[in-house]
């Protein structure tokens, strides 16, 4: 296995994990428009982006 494949395997988990625990929260959290428009999905790009430098640049 090559490091680009054990890149995107780590990054691939590393988004499962931070979305599955995001949307988690989205859907147990007290309806509250800061929360489910601002916050929940600013951390969904947040997280996507951080997977993406993982798979560019490594750890």
């Amino acid at each position: 296995m090559n490091t680009r494949t054990l890149h995107l395997i780590l990054s691939l988990g590393y988004l499962g994990v931070s979305w599955t625990l995001l949307l988690w929260l989205h859907f147990t959290t007290q309806p509250n428009i800061f929360a489910h428009f601002i916050a929940i999905p600013s951390l969904l790009l947040f997280s996507a982006y951080s997977a993406h430098q993982i798979i560019r640049r490594g750890l």
